[in-house]
């Protein structure tokens, strides 16, 4: 396939990821997502995975969310693929999630998709974890003078 296509088809896969995300669309996100797949969340709050391993056991950790947000509300989002690799994408969105609880959660993201043979074989988000920890009920404390 030739560059200018494989980035568009890719940028496309990781686009309808993110939409599967709002839409709560589970079957997507299996099919989009290798056997093997890497999900990593490298600032994770404690109590939150940093990294897991296999489609079967993201599915697991994605199930429960639907009991804690009520919408995901992703929005802003922008996509690009990397010169050197048009299997990299980087995508650049917002949040505007409303909790069970009555808070809502706002959040900027950078997530980068690495994506091989029409499939997402690793996926990192990066955000800031402390809206996520009060979204949740907890609280940030910053240590006293």
């Amino acid at each position: 396939m030739e560059q200018h296509a494989l980035r568009q088809a890719n940028m496309a896969i990781a686009e309808r990821y993110l939409q599967a995300i709002n839409d709560w669309d589970f079957d997507v996100k299996r099919e989009l997502l290798a056997p093997d797949v890497i999900f990593e969340m490298r600032w994770a709050p404690p109590g939150f995975p940093r990294r897991i391993d296999g489609v079967e056991a993201v599915m697991e950790f994605l199930a429960p969310l639907p009991e804690a947000i009520v919408t995901e509300g992703l929005h802003d989002i922008r996509l690009e693929t990397l010169h050197s690799d048009a299997g990299q994408v980087v995508a650049f969105y917002k949040s505007d999630m409303k909790m069970v609880r009555p808070v809502e959660y706002k959040n900027d993201y950078i997530t980068c998709f690495t994506i091989r043979d029409g499939r997402i074989v690793r996926f990192c988000e990066y955000f800031d974890p402390i809206p996520l920890v009060v979204a949740f009920g907890g609280s940030v404390v910053p240590p006293s003078p």
